[in-house]
């Protein structure tokens, strides 16, 4: 149906009983700073900030028509919608696999609005069998709200609102690292497949950076120097569907 939302099952390192919701890199990520990129619309390339560190991976993957149409489609439906909890259930219960377990809202893009994020809240509530999960820089949204059960928050270091997670609110939190040397010496596991989002005690982690970096940089030669190891034959092949 064309005026459900659009979730993909399962990437590079996410089973297929993973179901993934993505909205627009950078146009929806109204906390980022180190990672700040997008896809321009009209230009056809990737726009870094100011305060770009490293390049938000989702952003390059835009670059792709049929990935672009995908999130740029989910966004127009929320904005557009009258009753954004019902949206996101009906899309749930119309799109979801019988085998799905997990939600991933936004390995690409963020919560852009507090009322879509309480609506990712309120849809989760009405499906208490599946795990949903996120990252986020939007935690000026989330200060002090409760969260459903089946709902696992971590707050992704290099945004604006930083000093939140300094401040203790969110004890679940994941900085991006160039190396799992750089990783063990902030004393940090490193996630690999999203286990640290959802499973143990709310605990800081790790996140090693990838995807197309400007040429030259710092991660990029990182990232290059890692594959040279073979630092990536953690990762397991799975297959991605899109719904």
């Amino acid at each position: 149906m064309e005026n459900l939302l659009r979730f993909s099952f399962g990437n590079a390192k996410l089973p297929a009983t993973t179901a993934i919701f993505d909205l627009p890199a950078g146009y929806t990520c109204p906390g980022a700073r180190e990672c700040q990129s997008r896809f321009h619309r009209q230009d056809k390339r990737i726009v870094d900030g100011k305060h770009t560190r490293f390049r938000c991976f989702a952003a390059s993957q835009e670059t792709r028509p049929n990935v672009r149409a995908r999130r740029d489609s989910n966004l127009e439906l929320i904005q557009q919608a009258t009753d954004i909890p019902r949206l996101l259930v009906d899309s749930l219960n119309y799109r979801l696999e019988r085998k799905t377990t997990h939600v991933r809202w936004h390995s690409s893009g963020d919560f852009f609005s507090y009322p879509y994020a309480k609506a990712v809240l309120v849809a989760a509530m009405e499906t208490p069998d599946l795990i949903h999960y996120f990252y986020t820089k939007s935690l000026h949204f989330f200060i002090d709200v409760p969260l459903p059960s089946n709902v696992y928050l971590t707050a992704s270091y290099g945004g604006q609102y930083d000093r939140m997670i300094d401040e203790g609110h969110f004890p679940r939190n994941a900085r991006v690292v160039c190396t799992d040397g750089e990783a063990a010496s902030l004393n940090l596991p490193v996630d690999h497949d999203d286990s640290h989002c959802y499973t143990g005690e709310p605990h800081p982690f790790a996140l090693l950076v990838h995807g197309t970096q400007p040429q030259g940089s710092v991660t990029g030669k990182a990232i290059q120097l890692r594959k040279k190891q073979g630092a990536f034959t953690g990762y397991s092949k799975h297959r991605v569907l899109v719904s």
